[in-house]
C-alpha cells in the first residue's frame, strides 16, 4: 500500500470573515500526480498557503506523511517539506544553477566543495532526467522552462516529498509543457508526489493520476483516470456551457480579412496563413517564438523582412499606416493591463475610439448612441462611475466591447483564456463568438491550447517559426490525439 503524503479532512479556513476553504478534503499518495481543477479561483491561494505553512484553521485536520500537523485546536506553524513551482520563481537570481540546487541540501558546505564537483553532481541528476542545463549559468539568464527544471531538480536534491505545480501552462509553451510533464512522470516514479493545479481539465487529463474538482473552496468530486471525461467535469460546473465552434466540417469562408504569404521576420521563417470574415483561427506557437514578432509587426505598422501581408486585399507594405487602424489587439490578462480602474465604464469603453477619433467621441449624440448599442450587452454596468467594484466577467465584456467599437476587420487575442477559471472561460468563449457573429475575423495567439478549440474554425500549429500543420474543426480530435 502506498504511503499517504498529504491528507486534508473537512478543513475549513476563514479569512477576514470570508470562508476560503469549506470542509475541504484532499488525499495525495506517494508517487502520485494529483490534479486540482479549479472551477473557480476561490480558495486556491488559501489552499496552497495552508499546505506549505500550516496556517491556523477553524475546523478539520491536516496530516503530512501520516503525522497530524494541524487541526482546529492547534497549528504547528511549521513548514512542511513542500515546494511550489509557479510563475513567481523562488530561485536566487544572482546565483548559479548549481548553487541554487545544492545550497539548501542538508550538510552542504559550499566553501568545501569546488564548482567542478557541484557540476559533476548536477550532471548525475540531469543525465538521469534527460535534461540539459548549464550548471554555471546565472538563474537570471534562464527561460521560464529552465527555471521550472531547476526548481524541480532542487526539490529532488533537497528531499522534498510534495511539489505543488501551479498554473504553469499560462506561462510556458506547449512544447515545453510536454517536457515538464515528462519530468514529472520521472520524478513520480522516484516516489515524489505532486499537486498539479490548473483551470483546464483537458490539461489535467494529460498528466494526472487522479483529479479533484474544487469550487468555492470545497472538493466536489474525485475522479480517477477511467472517469476522465469532459462531460463529467462540466456537469459539476453549474451554468457552464461550451460554445459552438465553426461547425463539423467543410472549409470556412475566406474572403481575405488578412493574409500572410511567405512572411519573414527575426523569428518567422516564411509564415503563410489567412483569416476570413467571421472566422476564428488559432495560431498555436509551440515554442513561443513568433507571437511577439507578429504583434510588433501589426500593431506598429512595421514591415517584414520578406513576404507579403494583405489586409482586406490591400498591401501592408503600401498602406500600413492606414490599414493598422483596421486591426485590434487584446493582450494577455487584459482586465489588469489595459483598463483604467478610476475611469468610468463608458470612458474605458470609448478610450481607443477617443484616441483615434477625438472629435467623434466628444459628440454627445455619439455617446448616447454608444450607450444604446452596448447597454443590452453589458447591462447597467455601462453607467458605473468607475470600474473598481465590477466582476471579472463584466470587465472582460468591457474589453471585448471596446475592441469591437473600433469595428476592426481583424481582432487579435493573445492567450485569451490565461488564468481564467471555468466560468470565466465560458464567458470569454461567448464574447469571442459575438465578435465572430458580427463578421470580424478573430485570430487567437496561443502557446497553450486551453479552450481555444471551442471557438476555432481552424488550428494552425507553428514550430520554430514555421507553419507545420493545419487542422479544420472536424480534424481537431486528430490534433488532440497527437496525429
Amino acid at each position: 500500500m502506498k504511503q499517504e503524503i498529504l491528507r486534508l479532512e473537512r478543513v475549513t479556513r476563514i479569512i477576514d470573515g470570508v470562508t476560503q476553504l469549506d470542509n475541504m478534503n484532499l488525499h495525495i499518495f506517494q508517487g502520485e500526480i494529483m490534479g486540482l481543477v479549479c472551477i473557480n479561483a476561490h480558495g486556491k491561494e488559501a489552499l496552497v498557503r495552508l499546505i506549505c505553512q500550516n496556517l491556523p484553521i477553524h475546523y478539520g485536520y491536516i496530516y503530512f506523511q501520516e503525522q497530524l500537523v494541524n487541526n482546529y485546536e492547534h497549528s504547528s506553524m511549521g513548514m512542511n517539506r513542500v515546494s511550489v513551482i509557479e510563475q513567481r520563481s523562488r530561485l536566487v537570481e544572482d546565483l548559479t544553477v548549481a548553487d541554487n540546487i545544492f545550497v539548501l541540501r542538508r550538510g552542504f558546505k559550499k566553501y568545501l566543495i569546488e564548482p567542478r564537483v557541484l557540476e559533476r553532481q548536477l550532471r548525475q541528476f540531469t543525465d538521469e532526467f534527460g535534461v540539459e542545463i548549464d550548471a554555471g549559468a546565472p538563474v537570471s539568464q534562464l527561460s521560464f522552462f529552465e527555471r521550472c527544471v531547476v526548481e524541480l531538480l532542487r526539490a529532488v536534491v533537497t528531499g522534498v516529498k510534495l511539489v505543488v505545480i501551479r498554473d504553469i501552462s499560462n506561462f510556458i509553451s506547449a512544447a515545453d509543457l510536454v517536457k515538464i510533464h515528462r519530468l514529472l512522470h520521472r520524478c513520480a516514479a522516484r516516489g515524489m508526489s505532486f499537486l498539479y493545479i490548473c483551470s483546464h481539465h483537458e490539461e489535467a487529463f494529460t498528466i494526472c493520476d487522479r483529479i479533484t474538482l474544487m469550487e468555492d473552496g470545497r472538493a466536489l468530486k474525485v475522479l480517477d483516470r477511467p472517469n476522465f471525461r469532459d462531460e463529467t467535469v462540466l456537469s459539476y460546473a453549474r451554468g457552464y456551457h461550451c460554445a459552438d465552434g465553426a461547425g463539423a466540417s467543410g472549409s470556412p469562408p475566406r474572403d481575405g480579412a488578412i493574409s500572410f504569404s511567405g512572411v519573414r521576420t527575426e523569428q518567422m521563417r516564411g509564415m503563410s496563413f489567412s483569416a476570413g470574415r467571421g472566422e476564428c483561427v488559432v495560431l498555436l506557437d509551440m515554442n513561443n517564438t513568433v507571437l511577439s514578432d507578429l504583434v510588433r509587426l501589426l500593431s506598429r505598422g512595421a514591415q517584414p523582412q520578406a513576404g507579403e501581408i494583405l489586409v482586406g486585399g490591400e498591401s501592408w507594405a503600401k498602406n500600413a499606416r492606414r490599414l493598422k487602424k483596421q486591426l485590434a489587439f487584446i493582450g494577455e490578462d487584459p482586465i489588469h493591463t489595459s483598463l483604467f480602474r478610476e475611469m468610468s465604464y463608458l470612458d474605458n469603453l470609448c478610450f481607443w475610439l477617443g484616441r483615434r477619433e477625438p472629435a467623434l467621441w466628444l459628440n454627445p449624440a455619439i455617446q448616447k448612441s454608444i450607450v444604446r448599442e452596448y447597454a443590452p450587452l453589458v447591462g447597467e454596468d455601462i453607467h458605473a462611475p468607475d470600474i473598481t467594484g465590477l466582476s471579472p466577467a463584466s470587465l472582460y465584456s468591457l474589453v471585448y466591447c471596446r475592441a469591437h467599437l473600433l469595428h476592426p476587420r481583424v481582432l487579435f487575442c493573445a492567450q485569451p483564456f490565461s488564468g481564467a477559471d471555468l466560468y470565466l472561460r465560458s464567458h470569454i468563449i461567448d464574447l469571442i463568438g459575438q465578435v465572430k457573429a458580427r463578421g470580424t475575423a478573430v485570430v487567437l495567439l496561443a502557446v497553450s491550447i486551453s479552450d481555444c478549440l471551442s471557438v476555432a474554425d481552424r488550428l494552425l500549429v507553428v514550430e520554430q517559426g514555421q507553419l507545420r500543420r493545419e487542422y479544420l474543426s472536424d480534424e481537431f480530435p486528430l490534433f488532440r490525439a497527437g496525429k
